[in-house]
């Protein structure tokens, strides 16, 4: 049990510093092979190493589960704010026979930039099942589960820094998909025939129409007669 924890350890991206903090432990005896208390106290290091090592350096959340919810917060982030904008262009002013089209277009990118969201998080979520924290994807019936062929305890993968680079190319390549289906839809809108809405038309009125002649004035002044 203690060298496969070992193990583990050392194939994490912190495992060298731990292995050093093993190894002193370690070092402070010479019988430490033979001495059941220091390998009592070697074995709550590795432990207590390892246990270290799985959380996220700014919580207490295994480091798997900070990285998955890491991924959903940034993915559904990038897909509000492309929704978002999608909901504007129904505000678009185009001609009634231009309107299905609009709508048609939105809607179609609103679906589009679901699914691709929905593809992103079950990407990730393949990702991270099964690792510290939780079973393995076989589970306690699988093949390697306690009724398995093996009658073994099912493994739990390690998350490791290879993995974590996984998921962020998943969640990079999603927002990149998602802004590029707002932008293609912004795009189709664009190009159809649109107008501003305003006051109707002025022309042929007279500059001063409205305004009230002021009081005790005659609209137009008469003409003085000439001197003699």
């Amino acid at each position: 049990m203690l060298l496969s924890k070992l193990a583990t350890l050392l194939s994490t991206t912190k495992g060298a510093a731990a292995a050093t903090v093993v190894a002193a432990a370690a070092l402070t005896s010479g019988v430490a092979a033979t001495n059941q208390d220091v390998q009592n106290a070697v074995t709550t290091a590795v432990n207590t190493a390892v246990e270290t090592i799985t959380r996220s350096s700014d919580s207490s959340q295994p480091a798997v589960v900070a990285a998955r919810n890491k991924a959903d917060k940034d993915l559904r982030s990038a897909f509000q704010t492309d929704q978002q904008k999608l909901a504007k262009l129904h505000s678009t002013h185009v001609d009634n026979t231009d309107r299905a089209m609009l709508n048609d277009t939105v809607n179609k990118a609103d679906a589009a930039l679901r699914d691709r969201l929905t593809k992103a998080l079950n990407d990730v979520a393949a990702l991270t099942l099964g690792r510290e924290g939780l079973e393995g994807a076989s589970g306690a019936t699988g093949s390697t589960g306690a009724t398995g062929s093996t009658g073994a305890p099912d493994i739990k993968t390690p998350f490791t820094t290879e993995t974590q680079g996984k998921i962020n190319d998943i969640v990079q390549t999603a927002i990149i998909d998602m802004d590029n289906i707002e932008k293609g839809a912004a795009d189709a809108v664009a190009l159809l025939p649109t107008f501003t809405p305003g006051k109707p038309d002025d022309a042929g009125k007279p500059a001063d129409a409205g305004k009230p002649a002021e009081a005790g004035k005659p609209a137009t002044l008469p003409t003085p007669p000439p001197h003699p």
